[in-house]
């Protein structure tokens, strides 16, 4: 399966994307998967914390490139409305969510993993919104997530530079709430998801409530401009430049 799940005794649930070979994109089909295993946890009273991690020393490459090709724009916008509901889901989750990041969270893996609360993230994770590097914007709420963890202009630099973030640098930005050993960032962020499990759920909910408030005007924005974006002859030169290794040509169309 390409989402596993691992339930602890001590009422912690590990979700694992479990795609290695590809370091674990995110395409419509896990994203489905993903908010299934959330909505699941959610309504599970034996679950009191969730940990969302990577397989294979990775987090997430990101968007899986292989699904990024024209569509209707209706279709986009569809596709667009589940991320919505999964990242919505994931920032307003009712029960302690952190991410463990180890190695890449790339693309759509860095907005997954900041999507979480919380992020704890190996020595040797590395960061990076590479969305304009194959002609799209960024999605999955990092408009919001992102400026939240590190300050608007920092955000807006690392945006539009798709600059690579080492480990020490994310803590130092603050993209990151922890680090560790390299194989141990899942271990940690379930100490952690259990520790905030032991305070009264009501003050928490409104507390990541709050946080969460300007992510739906960011969801909003991607979706009515994102899909365009994926039928542009830029984008299609994005993916066409990534398969075959080699710098892309843009023209702005």
């Amino acid at each position: 399966m390409s989402v596993t799940t691992e339930h602890h005794d001590d009422g912690l649930l590990i979700i694992t994307l479990n795609d290695p070979e590809r370091r674990n994109p995110i395409g419509h089909e896990r994203r489905k998967a993903l908010r299934a295993r959330l909505s699941e946890a959610e309504a599970d009273p034996t679950v009191r914390a969730v940990v969302l991690t990577g397989a294979g020393g990775h987090f997430s490459a990101g968007g899986d490139v292989r699904e990024q090709k024209d569509r209707s724009i209706c279709e986009h916008r569809e596709r667009f409305a589940l991320i919505k509901d999964l990242v919505g889901r994931m920032a307003r989750f009712s029960k302690p969510l952190v991410a463990g990041v180890e190695g890449w969270a790339a693309g759509g893996g860095f907005s997954l993993a900041l999507a979480c609360p919380t992020v704890v993230a190996s020595r040797n994770a590395r960061f990076v919104a590479s969305f304009t590097k194959v002609g799209l914007m960024p999605d999955m709420g990092l408009f919001a997530t992102l400026p939240a963890r590190v300050g608007p202009a920092r955000a807006r630099r690392l945006l539009l530079t798709g600059r690579v973030i080492d480990a020490p640098e994310a803590l130092t930005l603050g993209v990151v709430d922890e680090l560790t050993d390299p194989g141990d960032a899942a271990r940690l962020a379930g100490v952690l998801a259990l520790e905030e499990a032991k305070t009264a759920p009501m003050p928490r909910q409104f507390i990541v409530d709050w946080f969460a408030r300007d992510l739906g005007a960011a969801l909003d924005y991607e979706q009515t401009l994102q899909p365009a974006l994926v039928n542009s002859a830029d984008a299609a030169e994005g993916r066409a430049a990534f398969a075959e290794k080699r710098p892309p040509r843009f023209r702005g169309c």
